[in-house]
């Protein structure tokens, strides 16, 4: 699939998402309602949950810092300069540590089921967002811009790069 059809598909999703979010507790909902809420196929929703849980560092018991962790996974999904999928972000190589040591295997909660669906509510809102592309707990990364501390985590932003003819 490539980046312009998996944008056009999560801005698709958008109208289901906030009709969900809104009216149903995440705890109430089972996980395949919520992928479908976040416009995902089962096993990408539980692997990005599971990556933001576990890269969330557990700093933080609100959503804020994994909502950003997620949007960071989704702007790489829509940007050119990374692969094209989720599971592709996930798994490229030197990114990502918790995929590469397996700790992210059982860290999904719903704090980051609920993070995961509230970053792609925000892409879809139409509202401005951050295109956040880097983040890790030590600094921000070198040569791109510095955003925010969230939830322990640095996360650094850049111009979107979208390859509409891919």
């Amino acid at each position: 699939m490539n980046k312009l059809v998996v944008l056009l598909t999560i801005a698709s999703m958008g109208i289901n998402i906030f009709m969900f979010k809104e009216d149903v507790p995440i705890e109430a909902l089972s996980i395949e309602q919520r992928a479908e809420m976040a416009g995902m196929e089962l096993d990408e929703f539980i692997l990005i949950s599971s990556v933001t849980e576990a890269e969330s560092n557990r700093c933080t018991d609100s959503t804020e810092g994994r909502r950003y962790i997620a949007l960071c996974i989704l702007c790489r999904v829509m940007d050119s300069r990374f692969p094209d999928t989720i599971t592709e972000v996930l798994t490229q190589r030197g990114q990502f540590s918790t995929v590469r040591n397996g700790h992210s295997v059982t860290q999904r909660t719903d704090l980051s089921d609920q993070a995961v669906i509230e970053a792609v509510a925000w892409i879809n809102s139409g509202e401005e967002y951050p295109w956040v592309l880097f983040f890790n707990c030590r600094n921000y990364f070198s040569g791109y811009e510095a955003y925010d501390c969230i939830g322990g985590n640095y996360f650094s932003i850049a111009e979107p790069m979208i390859d509409e003819e891919t």
